[in-house]
């Protein structure tokens, strides 16, 4: 990045829907919340600093920065946003809140991207159906409008950002990674439920941009991975509202009356509709295939998962290459690429080769089942 940017992990709230409980303390699968936002964010700034107004010797094990609000009175976000503008030292602060695990990895080269196009002094992120103003960058200059705003007895984030030069950065292509923590209970259903367990199926994504083709592959290579014995089962992630049902049939009628679940059957085959009030995780989806069933999960979305992957780039799409992690298996791609693109390691697939994408599958499956 070309701006430094420090980034602060809001932990300052009362919790009031975790019963009070310290929100950034509680463990998922066995550590601290906000060790695993700290995680999230290791890679994208240099400094990460930790906002909490309670138990900031629990915060300080983790040999991060920690300060309290400047103002008293556990005033919210925007209280903890004005005391983190003027703890960091670098001009670019980025905020998150503690209860979302899953963050974005690119989440501060977006929002950076996003102000440095707009000339704006703030960004903060929307997934495509709903703002998420606690997911912001602010430029220092907004201190003093920031401390007028609270003394004054305003509190609500996204009004007092409205009032500045701001932008809204688009992250719809990963809607599924600001999904937050609030209920003791989604805690315990995650860490201590048995279906919770980790899918025994063996899951490799399908990524790449929009329009580089991955319904066409997945649709191509699951009569070639048939024809190879290997039973396949399908996860797409759609950012769009999902209808599986047709709008007066029973199953839709039961829906409408306020099933949360219904259930179809015939000779042939069987469905479930399943009403939910947040958005799901992909462990939990593969958790309801049958491994008796499938030796072979194909995902397609999901792309900042940490899972093994192929990596496809269309060359008409004209976007730049995209970033290789450590969970990408080969990239696919209808140009032939210069070397120095990615690691010598990495094998390129022709992704008008179906037939070559299925042996490489299929020659890498035994290994991990």
């Amino acid at each position: 990045m070309e701006q430094q940017i420090s980034a602060v992990i809001l932990c300052g709230g009362l919790s009031r829907r975790m019963q009070g409980a310290d929100k950034g303390l509680q463990k998922l699968q066995g550590k601290p919340l906000f060790m695993h936002v700290k995680a999230r964010l290791q890679r994208q700034v240099p400094q990460i600093l930790i906002n909490a107004n309670r138990h900031q010797e629990s915060y300080l094990k983790s040999g991060l920065p920690v300060f309290i609000d400047e103002l008293d009175g556990f005033l919210g976000p925007l209280s903890g946003m004005l005391s983190g503008l003027k703890q960091s030292a670098a001009q670019w602060v980025l905020f998150v809140p503690c209860d979302t695990p899953f963050l974005p990895l690119d989440l501060a080269e977006r929002l950076l991207q996003t102000v440095q196009q707009t000339q704006a002094d703030l960004a903060y992120a929307s997934d495509g159906e709903r703002e998420h103003p606690t997911f912001a960058l602010l430029n220092k200059k907004l201190i003093e409008p920031l401390q007028r705003y609270l003394l004054a007895g305003g509190r609500k984030v996204r009004d007092f950002m409205q009032q500045q030069r701001y932008a809204v950065a688009d992250f719809s292509d990963q809607a599924q990674t600001f999904a937050n923590i609030n209920y003791l209970a989604q805690l315990a259903e995650i860490n201590h439920c048995p279906e919770t367990a980790k899918s025994p199926l063996t899951m490799l994504g399908i990524s790449g941009y929009s329009g580089s083709g991955k319904t066409t592959l997945l649709e191509k290579l699951l009569p070639h991975l048939q024809q190879k014995g290997l039973r396949v089962a399908v996860i797409k992630h759609t950012h769009h509202d999902l209808h599986t049902d047709k709008p007066g049939k029973d199953s839709w009628r039961m829906t409408q009356a306020g099933a949360s679940q219904v259930a179809v059957t015939c000779d042939q085959r069987w469905a479930m509709m399943t009403e939910t009030a947040r958005a799901v995780s992909l462990d939990y989806l593969a958790r309801q295939l049958d491994p008796d069933l499938n030796d072979l999960v194909l995902v397609e979305g999901f792309k900042h998962e940490p899972l093994p992957k192929i990596l496809l780039h269309r060359q008409a799409v004209g976007k730049p290459f995209p970033e290789i992690d450590e969970q990408v298996l080969a990239v696919a791609t209808d140009y032939p690429c210069q070397d120095g693109v990615w690691q010598a390691d990495i094998p390129r697939l022709d992704l008008n080769a179906v037939e070559q994408i299925a042996d490489f599958i299929a020659a890498w499956l035994p290994a991990h089942e």
